[in-house]
This record gives C-alpha cells, sequence and structure tokens, in this order.
C-alpha cells in the first residue's frame, strides 16, 4: 500500500468511525459513496477500456448492519443498479453483470464501511484480466445463453435493444427465458425510468419464442398494439417505456 492509500484509508478511519460513536447511524448514501470510492480507486487500464470491479462487498458491524436488515436484498439490488448507471455515466466497463452484498463483519467497528471490490464473471471466478462488455450504452447484456439444446430456430433468433433512439444493441437469443427490465438481474438491463424492474420476459415453447408483459407499471405493445402475451415472429418490433426491442430471426 503507497503512502497516500495509508493516507486516505488513516482519513477515511478518522471520520466515519466518530459517527458511530457518537451514535449516527450510516445511510444508504454512505454506502453509495463508498461504492464509488472503491470503483475509483480499482480501475484497470486495458487497450480496451478502463474496468471496473463488478463484485462489492461492503463490510459492516453487525449493529450497523442490523439497520438494513429487513430491506438488504432491495438495497444491494439497488446499489447494482447505481453501479450500472455510474459505469455507464464515466463510460467504464464491466465483464458481466453487477452485484453488492452488505455483510456483516464482528472486525468491523461501527461506523465504518469495509468495501473488497472484485471483477467477478457470472460463475463466480475472479478474472483480472477479462474482456469487458461496452458500459456506454442504455442496455446492457449479461448472461448470454449458450441454448446448445434449443432448436435451430431458436439458436438463429436475435433481438435489436434501443432506448430513446440510441444505437441498436445486439442480443443473441437461445435460452428458454429471456428477463427484459431495469433490475440488475435481468438477462437485458434497460436503463430507462418507464420500465418497470422486471417488465417483461420471452419464453421459448416448441420452438418458437413468445412475449410476456410481467403486470408492468406502463405495459407493453407489439407493432403498436397493447399486449399481455403473444407470440413472436421476425420483424415484430416490442415497445417497452421508450425503448423498441425488435425480434428477429436470421436466414
Amino acid at each position: 500500500m503507497g503512502i497516500l492509500s495509508r493516507v486516505e484509508s488513516f482519513l477515511e478511519r478518522f471520520l466515519e468511525a466518530p459517527a458511530g460513536r457518537l451514535g449516527a447511524s450510516i445511510q444508504p448514501v454512505s454506502l453509495a459513496k463508498r461504492i464509488e470510492r472503491a470503483m475509483d480507486t480499482n480501475k484497470i487500464y486495458r487497450d480496451t477500456g478502463v474496468i471496473v470491479p463488478n463484485h462489492y462487498d461492503l463490510h459492516l458491524h453487525p449493529g450497523d448492519f442490523a439497520a438494513f436488515a429487513s430491506y438488504r436484498s432491495s438495497l444491494e439490488d439497488d446499489l447494482a443498479h447505481g453501479v450500472l448507471a455510474r459505469a455507464r455515466h464515466e463510460r467504464y466497463s464491466l465483464v458481466a453483470r453487477p452485484k453488492v452484498q452488505i455483510l456483516a463483519d464482528d472486525d468491523t467497528r461501527r461506523g465504518e464501511i469495509r468495501v473488497a471490490a472484485n471483477v467477478i464473471d457470472e460463475r463466480g471466478e475472479r478474472l483480472p484480466d477479462a474482456m469487458p462488455m461496452p458500459a456506454n450504452s442504455d442496455t446492457m447484456v449479461y448472461n448470454r445463453p449458450e441454448g446448445r439444446d434449443a432448436p435451430d430456430s431458436a439458436r438463429r433468433a436475435y433481438l435489436l435493444v434501443s432506448t430513446r433512439g440510441s444505437r441498436a444493441v445486439q442480443f443473441d437469443l437461445g435460452g428458454a427465458l429471456i428477463g427484459v427490465g431495469r433490475a440488475s438481474d435481468n438477462d437485458v438491463i434497460v436503463d430507462d425510468p418507464m420500465v418497470s424492474r422486471h417488465h417483461c420476459q420471452l419464453k421459448l415453447q416448441h420452438g418458437a419464442y413468445s412475449f410476456t408483459d410481467l403486470g408492468s407499471r406502463n405495459g407493453s405493445s407489439v407493432n403498436g398494439q397493447q399486449v399481455s402475451q403473444i407470440a413472436l415472429g421476425p420483424g415484430d418490433v416490442i415497445e417497452i417505456g421508450d425503448t423498441s426491442i425488435e425480434f428477429q430471426v436470421r436466414a
């Protein structure tokens, strides 16, 4: 650890620990700021761009952890989405979908937030030199299904996803179930406030894909018609919020 890192670490402990001793509680915004700091201080520069960690473990004193226990899961998801949004804004790259975990740690002092940031793939393996996925689009695609057991017609299917007229991002299909929405656990993550967290899904049945709206707030349409469920064919255009999703099949 360099001298600047040691000074920064000392200042963090000096500024944060008294808050715990005085009885002040850690707020979600404090967690988000610590994640941003860890993202900035753990950047990896490659020819393909700047890669930042996508996996963040936040270690808290058990007393501080208890304050988040009742909504920890939703908070972790919100923080992960914040990682995604900041990566887009700063044009950083991620190798896989972001994940945030809040952990109780007896070795962490009251009022402190210790962050472990790593670059980890979907299988949970650390990949310091992995190729990144671009983070400068309104749409991010993760966990592409291999589709080895899918029929040929399904493996030839793909989506073209565009939000607010941005350059379309291609997503190759083949998987049995494809989730679309704002939440970070979707296969296709859309940065569109008019889209629900889990807005819709595509389901493979009998060699063809169907579309289902998952009770979204603003609804879905296919080829201009409001729908809740419908079979898809080549050229069909799904519209959710300000996002357009074109379904296509290669010849």
